[in-house]
């Protein structure tokens, strides 16, 4: 059996040296029995190790560490959508850029965006670690494994980690080609 929380250390470092988590911002988690491993508070992701890590269960009770103040938006995924079995959650900067300039986020330029990318759905902006936004934007998970948040981020959900990862770093790439392509008017 793979270490999961070796796995989850991972792919939170690799997408802090992508410059798509910085500092102590963004949340990975992945499922595990009746529950599931979080990144913790208020920690720099790059230094973090196994026993940083909390466990929360699938009943919402925290066995272990101090986990992210957004806890509630992988706790509900997993309620939600059993075939979950990790979670991302990051603050990426070309797609906020894109946000910012009011981007309708359906009409990439790039052809494969809508292959790649399927649907993805827009929540519109509710206060971040809000019961609001962790009920609303697992609810729009469903039907997708991506949403944007508005004014705050992106969520994304998959069968494995890197499945979640990978949808994050795809709407990346196509938020900055966008970006080159509005840039360049």
């Amino acid at each position: 059996m793979r270490d999961l929380k070796e796995e989850l250390l991972f792919w939170t470092k690799y997408l802090a040296e992508k410059g798509l988590i910085s500092g102590s911002e963004g949340n990975l988690s992945v499922r595990v029995g009746e529950g599931f491993f979080i990144t913790p508070s208020g920690k720099v992701k790059e230094t973090l190790n196994k026993k940083d890590l909390s466990y929360i269960t699938l009943k919402g009770e925290l066995i272990s560490g101090n986990p992210s103040s957004e806890w509630g938006l992988h706790f509900k995924v997993y309620q939600k959508i059993p075939e979950a079995k990790a979670v991302v959650h990051a603050h990426p900067p070309f797609v906020l850029i894109l946000d910012r300039l009011g981007f309708e986020f359906k009409d990439f330029s790039h052809p494969e965006a809508r292959l790649i990318l399927k649907e993805l759905s827009i929540l519109p902006y509710f206060p971040p670690g809000s019961k609001n936004l962790w009920e609303f934007a697992s609810n729009l998970c469903r039907n997708n494994c991506v949403v944007i948040l508005k004014k705050h981020g992106v969520l994304s959900w998959g069968k494995s980690l890197e499945e979640a990862v990978n949808y994050l770093l795809i709407l990346e790439k196509l938020a900055y080609l966008e970006y080159l392509i509005l840039k360049r008017g």
